[in-house]
Formats: C-alpha cells, sequence, structure tokens
C-alpha cells in the first residue's frame, strides 16, 4: 500500500499554538506586575553620580519616597506618590506616616542641580515627624 504524500507536508510543524501561548503568559505577566515603583521614579531628575556600589544589608520596607525637582526659577519642587506638597504639607504627611509605622524610612530623591539647602530642609521635616531613617539616592555608574 503506497500513498502519494509529499515529504514536506510531513515535517510541517504548526508554530500558531506555542505564539499564541507565548503571548498569552506576557499579557499575564504585564497586567500581574506591579507597576507602582515605576510610577514613582520621575524620568527628570539627574541623580548624582558615585563611582562603585554601595553595600545594603537589607532594604527598608516600603520607604516613602520624596522627589525634589530643580525649577528654571531656582525654587525647588517637591512631590510624594506624584503630588507636590509644600514642606508644611510635606511634615504633616511624614508624622501621619510615622504613627501608622514606628520603623518608617524615608528616601531623598533630590536633581543634581538643586541646592543642598533644599534637601536639608526635607531632612529638617523628617527630623520634625520623628523620623531618623533617611537616606538619599545617587546614580551608581559602572566606571
Amino acid at each position: 500500500m503506497k500513498f502519494d504524500r509529499e515529504p514536506e507536508e510531513d515535517m510541517r510543524i504548526d508554530m500558531t499554538p506555542m505564539v499564541d501561548a507565548i503571548f498569552a503568559i506576557i499579557l499575564f505577566l504585564l497586567v500581574c506586575s506591579s507597576m507602582e515603583q515605576f510610577m514613582e521614579q520621575d524620568i527628570s531628575i539627574e541623580l548624582p553620580t558615585y563611582s562603585r556600589a554601595l553595600k545594603v544589608k537589607a532594604p527598608p520596607t516600603r520607604p516613602i519616597i520624596v522627589n525634589v525637582r530643580h525649577l528654571p526659577t531656582g525654587r525647588p519642587y517637591y512631590h510624594v506618590e506624584n503630588q507636590p506638597m509644600t514642606l508644611a504639607q510635606l511634615t504633616s504627611n511624614l508624622s501621619r506616616a510615622k504613627v501608622r509605622n514606628k520603623d518608617q524610612a524615608v528616601v531623598i530623591r533630590g536633581d543634581r542641580n538643586v541646592k543642598w539647602e533644599h534637601i536639608a530642609a526635607v531632612m529638617t521635616c523628617c527630623a520634625s515627624a520623628g523620623i531618623t531613617k533617611v537616606s538619599a539616592t545617587v546614580e551608581i555608574r559602572e566606571q
């Protein structure tokens, strides 16, 4: 019994189900991943650089990130969770956070062009709120 088949038909593998499965996995990962940390990072802030990475034992749990941007007028622009704030509002928010969490940490992300006095003002707000775990971020550049 001889069948007349072309040899090419036997060798074909349908890739459509595999491609569909890969797209479904990618879609699942995109929907389930948390975009909150990406929303907090303001792209227009240029962080200062440091030549080598710092070793950290354990990162603090959910720190409050205070962004300090340099405006062209020379005035600072403070915002937390993409909400603009004055120093008085920042102090009251930090005080409320300290009441909720005794070990509350604050990370200051200051633009490269911001004067030190504006970063020190945020540190003063932290001290007024009773927060002692305060750190600043820099961009790490490998040399």
